[in-house]
């Protein structure tokens, strides 16, 4: 009997082999032929491991067992991680089904590396009292993969504690890279290898988003009804993108919003966004309340072959910008700022200044897709 499912086995092979999925899918296929049956799919990935000299059948921790962070593995039960609060994230409040809940997380490291660890309803009230700094233990928490990262992440369940620093426990902690700040650029000054770049730009056009089911596991797409190619049968997901075309007045992007940065983009939580997958025409009011809309993204650009430009994907966007700071910025920073842009700018303050009063005003220099 071999306790460890075999999703997790195939990973731990990839992990430790550094074979792609395909290489060891094709092994355990030639081992199933040649043993003509004699092993299940399971046994055939074991056996494969002993060959790569990969174990696999570890003895399960023991409950409270205490592991380093860079020893957490998919699959892991009945275990304990203890590290150093380094970073909180905001709780955020959702609609699933009719049922109100809440979902909070953060980063938790010890001298191997750093894990998210995320906190789900009532739990959110003991993440509320925790502080950068704060030692943490978690025990029996659920081990699953990060959502879009090739790395693990904690989810807390009924059956998982927490205890708050405590006494004569110490634990250290490596350095945490610090984020570069990105670089702000103008659209006309983008190269295709840029990363980490800062826009200032108005929403010009805007495209009906896109939905598809995701692998909850890996959160690759779907290649068919509840099938994952990597995981098989599995209970799929809703993952979805945008587009937009944004304007910065010295030229053009289109930007591509994968799940998050939409949700952020429309101001929508997940239950809300998937009802344009229901009902496409109830998107219409969304895109015409953001034409227009003055925002800073932050994102890496990559040029689209085919097309033969460069677009952008979004990695965090910012909305309700002050127009007015960011035009004393930008003249700062630039001291021979294009005048269109800064045109583009002062456009954006009185567009500002009309909604708050309730007027229109001439948004040409706004909305413009002469450049498209």
């Amino acid at each position: 009997m071999h306790d460890i499912p075999y999703e997790d086995a195939i990973h731990r092979i990839q992990e430790e082999s550094g074979l792609s999925l395909a290489e060891i899918q094709s092994r355990i296929d030639a081992k199933l032929q040649q043993l003509s049956g004699l092993v299940s799919k399971d046994g055939a990935a074991h056996i494969l491991a002993n060959e790569l000299g990969i174990q696999l059948a570890k003895p399960a921790p023991e409950v409270g067992a205490e592991l380093k962070i860079s020893d957490v593995r998919l699959g892991a039960r009945n275990i304990s991680v203890v590290g150093r609060v380094v970073q909180k994230y905001d709780p955020k409040s959702f609609n699933k089904n009719g049922r109100e809940g809440r979902v909070a997380s953060l980063l938790l490291g010890d001298d191997t590396g750093v894990i998210r660890v995320t906190f789900w309803n009532d739990q959110v009230d003991a993440f509320n009292e925790l502080v950068q700094g704060d030692v943490l233990v978690v025990r029996n928490p659920f081990v699953k993969p990060a959502y879009q990262q090739d790395r693990l992440e904690l989810q807390l369940n009924t059956q998982s504690t927490i205890i708050v620093n405590p006494e004569g426990v110490v634990v250290a902690q490596r350095d945490m890279p610090q984020r570069a700040p990105a670089t702000q650029k103008y659209i006309r000054d983008l190269k295709d290898t840029d990363e980490n770049v800062e826009l200032i730009a108005t929403i010009v056009q805007v495209y009906d988003p896109r939905f598809f089911d995701s692998c909850p596991k890996c959160n690759k797409k779907l290649i068919s009804d509840n099938q994952c190619a990597e995981h098989g049968e599995v209970v799929g997901s809703m993952n979805c993108s945008m587009n937009a075309v944004l304007d910065d007045g010295t030229g053009t992007i289109r930007a591509t919003f994968w799940k998050q940065q939409a949700l952020r983009l429309t101001k929508s939580d997940e239950p809300a966004f998937a009802r344009f997958r229901e009902d496409p025409t109830s998107f219409e009011d969304v895109k015409n309340d953001l034409l227009g809309e003055f925002l800073k993204v932050v994102g890496k650009v990559r040029r689209n072959e085919q097309q033969d430009r460069l677009e952008l994907t979004a990695q965090l966007v910012t909305l309700d910008v002050d127009p007015a700071k960011e035009l004393e910025g930008l003249q700062r920073k630039f001291e021979s700022s294009p005048a269109v842009a800064v045109q583009k700018v002062q456009a954006a303050i009185e567009k500002k200044e009309a909604d708050e009063s309730g007027m229109s005003v001439v948004e040409d220099d706004v909305v413009s897709l002469d450049d498209l």
